[in-house]
C-alpha cells in the first residue's frame, strides 16, 4: 500500500476510484460545498447511462461465455465485500461485479468491473469496462502501447497476445481508475503478481496495460521531465487530493484555513457541478486559464512567475517571449550581461557551441550586449519552463482585455483563403458509434451547371453500425467523386471546405474501402482541400478561442437553434432514432439536418468574411504592452 499523502488524513471520508483522475478543486468543492452544485447536464446524463448500458451488455455475454464465473450482482456493500472474498479465496477465475474490503488507511473504496486470476501468482487483476474505444491503428513510428489483448472468452494476460498493426489507446483516466483498484487489492493481499490491469473496449477484447511502465511524462522538481509508471502518478494524484479534503475539513472547522487549490480552467469545467461558480471567479480575477489551451501546467508556469491574469500576461514583452519560446535561455544571457562592455558580440556571451540560439538572437535583431540590454528580465525568467506558446499566449492575452474581438496574427498582412469554380462546404454528424450524417453546401460561383447550388444531406436514420456508417459514407463518396470529375472534365476549378480536418478527412480515411481509398488520399492531400481551421490558426488571434462557433457570429452569421452543439446534436439523434413517437423522431431529424445545414453555411459565411475584411482587421502586432 502507497500513500503519498502529507497531512493527517485519517479522518478524511473513504474516496472512490474517480477522486484520483477529478479536477483537485472538484475535490474541495465536493467537502466545503460553496453553492449548490448543478445536476448532471443532458449530454454528462447520457453519456453515463450509455456506459452503463455498455457494461450491461458486456456482463451479458459474460454470463454466456463463464456461466461458471462468481457474478456479485446485488446485496449490500459488506454482502458484497463478504462474497468477493469468498471468491477470492476459493481462487474464482473471474469475478464479476465484485466489491473489494474498504481501505481504511489508504481510505480507499472501490468496485472493480472484473477481477480475474492471475495465472502467475494466487491473487488478481483488476479489469474495467468503458464504453469507448481502446484500441487505434498503430503509427509507422514514434512511441506507443503496444496492443497486448485477449478475447472475453478467456480474459487473462496468459492468453492475451499482441496485434503489431495496432496499438493500446493511452487513457489516463482509465489507467488511474485500475491503479486505484490495484493498490486495494495489495490492501487485503489479493493482488496479482504482475503490473497489468485490463480495460473491455468498445472492440469487447480486454487491453492490458502495465501499471508499472514509465509511459506518463511528468515535471520534475530535480529535473525538467521525468517518465513515470500509472502507479507513480496514481499515488501522487490520489494523496494529493487526500490532503486536499483534509484541509477542505479542517476550513470548515475554521474558515481561518486557507484551502489548498484554487479554480483553473481546464476541459473538464463544461461537465463538473461547479462549474459556474469556479468560472464566475476566474471571470472576476481575470484568470489566465481563461485564455484556451492553457490548462493547469500552463496556469502553474505562469503562478510560479508571478503571472495570475491575462492583464499579467499582456504585460510580458513578446520579443524576449518569443526568443523563450524558441528554447533560447535568455535568463543565462542577461545574468551574463554586466561582464561584458555594449559592444561583445552576442555569440561570444551565448557561447559558439550554442549556434542555433546565436541564430536566433540574431534574426530578432539581437547582436551585441548593448542589444540583449533591451529584453525583459521578467519575461526571461521564463526560460526552461517549457512553455513553447508563450509569445502566442501574450497576443491572445492582449486581445482577450483589448477592446476588438479579433486580430491579424504577426506577420500575416492578407489573408487568403483558395477559392474555386464550384466550391462544397462539407461537415459530418456522429455518434459513438459513427458517422451517420454528412452535409455538403455546394455553391456554384462560375454558374457550370455542374451541380445546383444549395445544401444536400447523405444520411440514415437506422441506428449506427458499421454497415449503416459505410452506407452513408458510399452515397456521399459516390456524389463527391462524380462532381470532382466532372469539374476536372470541364477544365474548371473545385475545392472542399472543413472546419477541421481532423474530423472529416480522418473519417473518409477510415471509412475508405479499397477502390475509395485511392481518390479519398488524392483529394484529402491536394490543393483542392482546404481545412478552414488551418487557416484561422495561421492567420487570426483573439482571446477568446478559434472555434466555428466563436468565429462565425464574426462574419454576421448565427445558428437557428439556441442548443447547437456537437454534442447536444448526439441527444437529439438518440430521440430521432429511437423515440416511441413518430412526430418526435420526425422533429429531431429535421433539427439535426437544420444543425448540420447551418453548419457548412458558418464555413460559407466566415471564408466569405475572411475574404472580404481580413485583411484589414487590426494587427495583434500593434497592440502594445498594458500595464
Amino acid at each position: 500500500m502507497s500513500l503519498t499523502a502529507r497531512l493527517d488524513v485519517s479522518a478524511v471520508p473513504l474516496q472512490g476510484a474517480y477522486v484520483a483522475k477529478r479536477c483537485p478543486v472538484r475535490a474541495q468543492n465536493d467537502i466545503v460545498g460553496p453553492v449548490e452544485p448543478l445536476p448532471p447536464s443532458e449530454v454528462l446524463q447520457r453519456r453515463l447511462d450509455r456506459g452503463l448500458r455498455f457494461e450491461a451488455d458486456v456482463v451479458a455475454e459474460l454470463h454466456e461465455l463463464h456461466p461458471g464465473a462468481t457474478f456479485v450482482e446485488s446485496g449490500k456493500p459488506a454482502e458484497r465485500v463478504e462474497l468477493t472474498l469468498d471468491a477470492m479465496r476459493r481462487g474464482a477465475v473471474l469475478i464479476v461485479g465484485g466489491r473489494l474490503p474498504d481501505d481504511l488507511a489508504g481510505r480507499r473504496v472501490g468496485e472493480p468491473d472484473l477481477l480475474i486470476r492471475a495465472s502467475d501468482s494466487d491473487g488478481y487483476l483488476p479489469v474495467d469496462i468503458k464504453h469507448h474505444r481502446t484500441l487505434r491503428d498503430r503509427p509507422e513510428s514514434g512511441n506507443c502501447i503496444e496492443a497486448l489483448t485477449s478475447e472475453l472468452a478467456f480474459p487473462s494476460v496468459a492468453a492475451a497476445s499482441t496485434r503489431p498493426d495496432l496499438a493500446a489507446r493511452k487513457n489516463k483516466d482509465d489507467l488511474l481508475q485500475l491503479a486505484h483498484y490495484r493498490r486495494m487489492l495489495q490492501a487485503c493481499g489479493q493482488a496479482g503478481g504482475s503490473g497489468h490491469a485490463g480495460i473491455v473496449g468498445k472492440e469487447q477484447r480486454v487491453v492490458w496495460y502495465d501499471l508499472d511502465s514509465p509511459v506518463w511524462k511528468t515535471r520534475s522538481t530535480s529535473e525538467r521531465w521525468k517518465l513515470r509508471s500509472t502507479m507513480e502518478v496514481y499515488d501522487f494524484e490520489f494523496g494529493f487530493r487526500l490532503d486536499i479534503v483534509a484541509t477542505a475539513q479542517r476550513h470548515q472547522l475554521d474558515p481561518g484555513v486557507e484551502l489548498l487549490v484554487v479554480p483553473v480552467r481546464i476541459h473538464e469545467c463544461d461537465q463538473c457541478p461547479w462549474r459556474d461558480h469556479c468560472l464566475d471567479e476566474l471571470a472576476r480575477t481575470d484568470d489566465v486559464s481563461l485564455l484556451r489551451r492553457t490548462g493547469w501546467r500552463g496556469w502553474k508556469a505562469h503562478a510560479d512567475h508571478g503571472v495570475r491574469t491575462r492583464a499579467d500576461l499582456a504585460a510580458l514583452d513578446w520579443r524576449t517571449a518569443d526568443l523563450v519560446a524558441h528554447g533560447v535561455d535568455v535568463r543565462a544571457i542577461l545574468d551574463e550581461l554586466a561582464k561584458h562592455p555594449p559592444a561583445t558580440p552576442i555569440a561570444d556571451i551565448v557561447g559558439c557551441r550554442k549556434t542555433a540560439q546565436s541564430a536566433r538572437l540574431e534574426a530578432a535583431g539581437i547582436n551585441t550586449a548593448g542589444d540583449a540590454r533591451a529584453l525583459d528580465p521578467r519575461t526571461a525568467s521564463y526560460s526552461g519552463s517549457g512553455l513553447s506558446r508563450l509569445a502566442e499566449q501574450i497576443d491572445e492575452a492582449r486581445a482577450a482585455i483589448s477592446a476588438e474581438p479579433v486580430f491579424r496574427a504577426r506577420g500575416v498582412e492578407h489573408i487568403c483563403v483558395p477559392r474555386a469554380d464550384v466550391e462544397v462546404d462539407l461537415d459530418l454528424e456522429s455518434t459513438e458509434d459513427g458517422a451517420y450524417l454528412w452535409g455538403a453546401l455546394v455553391t456554384d460561383r462560375a454558374h457550370t451547371g455542374l451541380a445546383a447550388s444549395g445544401y444536400r444531406s447523405f444520411v440514415t436514420w437506422e441506428p449506427v453500425t458499421a454497415a449503416t456508417e459505410l452506407a452513408v459514407f458510399g452515397r456521399l463518396w459516390a456524389w463527391l467523386s462524380d462532381l470532382r470529375d466532372s469539374v476536372h472534365r470541364k477544365g474548371k476549378t473545385m475545392c472542399v471546405y472543413c472546419y477541421n480536418e481532423r474530423v472529416e478527412a480522418d473519417a473518409l480515411r477510415r471509412l475508405a474501402g479499397p477502390n475509395e481509398l485511392a481518390g479519398v488520399a488524392d483529394l484529402v492531400t491536394s490543393d483542392e482541400w482546404v481545412d478552414l481551421l488551418r487557416i484561422t490558426q495561421a492567420a487570426l488571434v483573439t482571446g477568446t478561442g478559434l472555434g466555428l462557433k466563436q468565429l462565425a457570429p464574426l462574419a454576421g452569421f448565427s445558428w437557428e437553434d439556441d442548443d447547437a452543439g456537437g454534442e447536444q446534436s448526439m441527444i437529439w439523434h438518440d430521440l430521432a432514432v429511437g423515440d416511441a413517437d413518430s412526430a418526435t423522431r420526425q422533429a429531431n431529424r429535421q433539427r439535426i439536418l437544420d444543425y448540420n445545414r447551418n453548419d457548412v453555411e458558418a464555413t460559407l459565411a466566415l471564408r466569405r468574411w475572411l475574404a472580404a475584411v481580413g485583411s484589414s482587421l487590426p494587427a495583434v502586432a500593434d497592440l502594445r504592452p498594458m500595464g
